[in-house]
């Protein structure tokens, strides 16, 4: 499987009927992963049945020495599942609870969908330069856009628009982001470049693609009775951004890289607020501003 340059590969074969239907385009291989993950394990373990039980504690993220863990607990506070890595991340083991993982997921693949499969690309991007983030991310006439903004602001309303007008939806949800060409290559333009590329993840919309495009603009969206773009500086856009990525933000141990990341992303990449009406004329404001020498200054 590989999603936006990384390969996953799982030491037992997937069932790729059981996989959800988002996930077939990410079978299919449509250029060479820069960034391996082996994820092996994949078993259950009487040790996780033993785990304490907390239920105020969902959610368990660490880094050390030894490399990364994240657990997963249920509502009554039981573990169901556990990832352990190296840093940075080029092996996983998952492993789950003998009983509760088959109830709550019912199979393996399942869970590629609903966490599992997150976590492990969110990881192996930690440390290269790359990260999810909550957002529609589209290909408008070569140029790669992120509208992000967090539940309710429209993210599917304007990938239903952008499609409607022809435009190349790339993921209506959960984009992934990565600088590229990764600094140390010798490559590197300045201020960094970025690639948005499409994932597995989608929202109501159910607009997901296997393909990239080389970033352009972001976005921050908000209903509007016009439609206004009106331009952020970098430190504007650092606060907007920080909400919508997904990352664990309660563990310090995760964040230096990534803000590291959004901080070179919001300096290099033009960002603007977006505010807009739900009719096809949202998608010609972004067309206009796209079309300007002086980026994220259109209004409609």
């Amino acid at each position: 499987m590989q999603i936006a340059g990384v390969s996953l590969s799982f030491s037992k074969p997937l069932d790729a009927a059981l996989l959800p239907p988002s996930f077939q385009p990410f079978l299919t291989h449509t250029g060479p992963a820069d960034l391996i993950c082996t994820v092996g394990g994949l078993k259950p373990d009487d040790a996780i049945a033993r785990m304490r039980v907390a239920p105020d504690d969902p959610w368990v993220f660490k880094r050390s020495a030894e490399g990364f863990e994240v657990l997963r607990r249920n509502r009554a506070g039981h573990a169901l599942w556990r990832i352990t890595g190296p840093d940075p991340f080029e092996s996983a083991t998952v492993l789950w609870h003998p009983e509760l993982f088959t109830k709550s997921y019912g199979w393996f693949e399942r869970t590629l969908g609903q966490g599992i499969g997150l976590v492990l690309l969110t990881l192996r991007l930690l440390t290269h330069r790359g990260f999810i983030l909550h957002a529609t991310a589209a290909e408008v006439g070569g140029a790669g856009i992120l509208c992000a903004g967090v539940s309710g602001r429209g993210k599917s309303t304007l990938a239903r628009l952008l499609d409607g007008a022809g435009v190349t939806v790339l993921s209506d949800e959960r984009p992934v982001v990565r600088q590229w060409p990764l600094p140390g290559t010798g490559a590197e333009p300045s201020p960094p470049a970025f690639r948005v590329h499409g994932s597995p993840w989608p929202s109501s919309a159910n607009m997901y693609r296997n393909a990239q495009a080389p970033l352009r603009r972001i976005y921050f969206i908000e209903h509007g009775s016009e439609n206004r773009i009106t331009p952020l500086d970098p430190a504007a856009a650092l606060r907007r951004l920080i909400p919508v990525t997904m990352v664990p933000w309660q563990a310090p141990a995760l964040l230096d890289s990534l803000l590291e990341t959004i901080e070179a992303l919001v300096t290099g990449i033009p960002c603007a607020v977006f505010s807009f009406r739900p009719d096809p004329d949202a998608v010609t404001a972004i067309r206009d501003d796209l079309a300007q020498e002086a980026p994220c200054s259109a209004s409609r």
